[in-house]
């Protein structure tokens, strides 16, 4: 059962309706802004060394991954308002720490940067998995759709413009400017998030416990914590995802479509520039507008007809979304203006397909998962796929050492037809 704490002088999902997609569309602007801005900055000001930008992207992941268990743990223990207010002042912070990087100098300043990304990463998995408990918690089940498919075309929109936008404010403002206008954005979410109720999804064990408003369970509140502690593992987590047949499915699915994105993606510029008439500043272009697919994607998911609104979208959209990559891996073989123009299909039918296929597994996720489960099977279905980023990076580099940046693409791009088949099996098509 959902427990609203306290009077609010609206419906809960009246006040989610409104603040949510604003809030998240000005948070991910503000992310997406500074992990343009970091490494740049890093590079050009501050001198940094490729292991210094890899171990800031480590300080950006690696936090989501270890902590995903201790979010779940703050998402079940806490009312709801308070996990996203915290996670937005973890997000200020990140931003006003990588104001102040420049004035540590170079010896420190990459530390400095490497702590905000920390911070940064702590803000990102508490929000994530806030949210997916959040919003079926909140909203009727007709409604999930559509608030998922806003929360996407908010995403996708500010990570669209926060790369051009921010490297215009570079420009203008100089960086300590920018990274505090984007800690104003963050603050400006905080207000947002202020009217959402204070909301608590409690864990299945409390749940259990609660027979009515001053009941004694029994039970002090240390027993209740260690007994949610002890429930909420990582490990508990990953079964959940894999309990039925189409979660099993679109979890394998998922990890298969990051892992082969990153290693194509650790060579598509280098075997671009090489096998096409693409410029660096072209292919930078290129990729901040295909994002728009993705909005037009998400905003047309409850426009599809009512078969692709079902478990049918789902396969149809998630087999176009990874058979996108045997597109790409087949223009950069063909080189030149034709195989460029078969690169830029690729990347639309990846984003147009992304932007459906993820409000439909969102919905069904809230739908096949149990209240008192989400927090941890978020945790783990993100810690699950955040692994499979590095993995994949790692993988398309040694790869493309050992083959050339070409064979390489042409060969991931192959094998990413085997997710596409997966997700068009019947358990996926005719799930709800």
């Amino acid at each position: 059962m959902t427990a609203v704490l306290g009077e609010a002088p609206e419906r809960p999902e009246t006040a989610l309706r409104t603040a949510l997609p604003v809030a998240n569309f000005l948070s991910f602007f503000a992310i997406a802004a500074v992990e343009f801005a970091v490494p740049f900055v890093a590079v050009s000001t501050l001198g940094a060394s490729s292991l210094v930008i890899a171990a800031l992207g480590i300080c950006r992941f690696a936090p989501q991954v270890l902590l995903a268990r201790t979010a779940a743990l703050v998402v079940e223990r806490y009312d709801q308002r308070t996990v996203m207010l915290g996670s937005e002042l973890l997000r200020v912070l990140a931003f006003l720490l990588s104001a102040l990087a420049l004035a540590a100098g170079p010896g420190w300043g990459p530390a400095v940067f490497g702590l905000a990304n920390i911070a940064l990463a702590c803000g990102s998995v508490l929000t994530s998995v806030s949210t997916q408990v959040l919003v079926p918690a909140v909203f009727p089940d007709k409604a999930l759709p559509g608030i998922y498919a806003r929360l996407g075309i908010a995403e996708s929109a500010a990570d669209g413009l926060a790369p051009f936008l921010t490297g215009v404010g570079l420009g203008l403002l100089g960086v300590s400017s920018t990274f505090g206008a984007a800690a104003v954005l963050a603050l400006c979410a905080c207000a947002l998030l202020v009217r959402i109720p204070r909301i608590r999804v409690p864990a299945a064990d409390q749940e259990d416990g609660a027979t009515g408003a001053g009941t004694d369970t029994g039970k002090g509140a240390g027993e209740q914590a260690a007994g949610s502690a002890g429930r909420t593992t990582l490990w508990r987590g990953l079964r959940l995802n894999l309990a039925t047949p189409p979660l099993r499915i679109l979890t394998v699915w998922a990890v298969a479509y990051n892992l082969g994105q990153c290693v194509i993606e650790a060579l598509l510029l280098i075997a671009l520039l090489d096998q096409t008439p693409l410029t660096a500043a072209g292919y930078g272009v290129l990729r901040s507008c295909v994002v728009l697919f993705a909005v037009l994607g998400a905003s047309v998911t409850e426009r599809l007809p009512a078969p692709l609104r079902t478990g049918l979208g789902t396969a149809v959209f998630g087999a176009g979304a990874v058979a996108s990559y045997a597109l790409l891996g087949l223009g950069v073989y063909l080189g030149g203006a034709p195989g460029l123009a078969l690169v830029l299909a690729g990347f639309v039918l990846d984003e147009f397909c992304s932007g459906v296929v993820l409000v439909r597994i969102q919905t069904f996720r809230a739908r096949a998962i149990a209240q008192e489960d989400r927090a941890i099977a978020t945790a783990a279905y993100r810690a699950a796929n955040l692994t499979a980023v590095p993995v994949g990076f790692a993988l398309g580099g040694v790869a493309g050492l050992v083959l050339s940046p070409v064979t390489t693409l042409v060969t991931a791009g192959a094998l990413m037809l085997l997710p596409a088949a997966l997700v068009l099996s019947r358990p996926v098509r005719e799930a709800t």
